[in-house]
Order: structure tokens, then C-alpha cells, then sequence
């Protein structure tokens, strides 16, 4: 297994009134699996407020599913 990394270079919120949309770039380096470069997506419901987001979920970005925030 070869050397792999990756940096979160940019995070994104859009606040709906119902829920909020998270958007992660993520830069991979070396070794890294097919999936992680680029940008991953993840849903959450309102009353997840973005203040328990940042340290509970965006460590785990890179199993999200892959979606661009300029996706329709």
C-alpha cells in the first residue's frame, strides 16, 4: 500500500429553511482511492446545526457521496 493523503480545501453550507446542504472539496495526494478527489455532498436536517457539523461529520467527508454545489 503506497503513501496517500488528502487536504479539505474548501467547505461550503447552503441553509434551507428545512435542512442544510454541506458541500467538501477534497485534494487527494499519492496513493489515494478513486472517490476521493474532488467534491463530496451530504444532507442534513434542520435541527443539525452547522456549529455540530464542522467537528462531528466533516472528518468523515470522504464517504459522503460525490455531488459539485453547481450540480442541479
Amino acid at each position: 500500500m503506497g503513501k496517500a493523503s488528502y487536504d479539505m480545501t474548501e467547505v461550503r453550507f447552503i441553509i434551507k429553511p428545512d435542512f442544510t446542504e454541506c458541500y467538501v472539496l477534497c485534494e487527494a495526494y499519492g496513493d489515494c482511492p478513486i472517490g476521493v478527489q474532488g467534491w463530496h455532498y451530504k444532507v442534513f436536517p434542520k435541527d443539525v446545526s452547522i456549529i455540530d457539523i464542522i467537528p462531528q461529520y466533516i472528518t468523515e467527508c470522504v464517504l459522503w457521496p460525490q455531488k459539485s454545489p453547481n450540480e442541479k
